[in-house]
């Protein structure tokens, strides 16, 4: 008899059954803070919220806040800060009246731009999306009572001594937007989805109006494509004073 035998243990030969692993009843979903945004117009919102959505494909709350609210049956709160955080993760507020008021250590991305390429792109969506006149003394009127509000805007939001604020500046977005996204991600606690970031900001498109229109640059990338001295309205005399009313350094 054999020690096996005589021991009463058998052993088989078959291989080990693989098994599945246990699924337990609790997968708790991801949720991002609440983070407001405060942006001079034409200063990259728009671009920040497509990057945003793309990188979290679909569950990223936002509300672009001014047409939402306006809406009959709108779900938009009206208020800012939103005060649906828990289905919103970062709402539009572009201060205009200089009256948004917000607690100096709430989480908060500020976003602005050098005045002149600004304040063309904003000429060139309000054309292309309202009844407004194009003409040159047109465009000076607007561009002279943007100047006396910009530096007020920096005063408020870019100056202003406050806590969890993070500044982006336009320039600094497109020339180093993998650098800027990624200070981004961290403010909505969210560094580990760098990698998605990375693929969206390789291949989003291009957005800018131009010429009383809007046009889509198919897969372009980030970068700052606006030249103002190739305005149809660039008159050097009257874009210096524009300089001089807003003379600050925007980075």
């Amino acid at each position: 008899m054999t020690d096996q035998a005589q021991s009463g243990v058998t052993h088989s030969s078959a291989p080990p059954k693989r098994t599945t692993p246990r699924e337990y009843g609790y997968a708790p979903g991801r949720r991002l803070p609440y983070v407001a945004n405060v942006s001079w117009p034409r200063s990259g919102h728009v671009l920040l919220s497509r990057i945003l959505r793309q990188t979290f494909q679909g569950w990223f709350g936002y509300c672009e806040y001014y047409t939402p609210r306006q809406m009959e049956n709108s779900p938009c709160c009206g208020s800012f800060p939103c005060e649906r955080a828990g289905l919103i993760n970062m709402s539009k507020q572009h201060d205009f009246g200089f009256k948004a008021e917000l607690p100096s250590d709430h989480p908060l991305i500020v976003q602005y731009r050098s005045f002149l390429p600004s304040v063309v792109s904003h000429w060139e969506q309000r054309i292309a999306t309202s009844s407004t006149e194009d003409s040159e003394e047109a465009f000076r009127a607007f561009a002279l009572k943007q100047a006396l509000e910009y530096k007020t805007f920096l005063d408020r939001w870019v100056h202003s001594a406050r806590t969890n604020r993070l500044l982006l500046p336009y320039e600094a977005f497109t020339a180093n937007p993998s650098q800027t996204m990624r200070q981004v991600l961290a403010l909505f606690e969210a560094s580990d989805y760098v990698a998605a970031m990375e693929r969206v900001i390789a291949t989003v498109d291009g957005l800018t109006f131009v010429d009383g229109g809007q046009q889509r640059i198919k897969g372009a990338g980030i970068a700052d494509r606006r030249d103002v001295s190739a305005y149809r309205y660039y008159d050097e005399p009257f874009f210096a004073e524009l300089g001089t009313l807003t003379r600050t350094d925007p980075a």
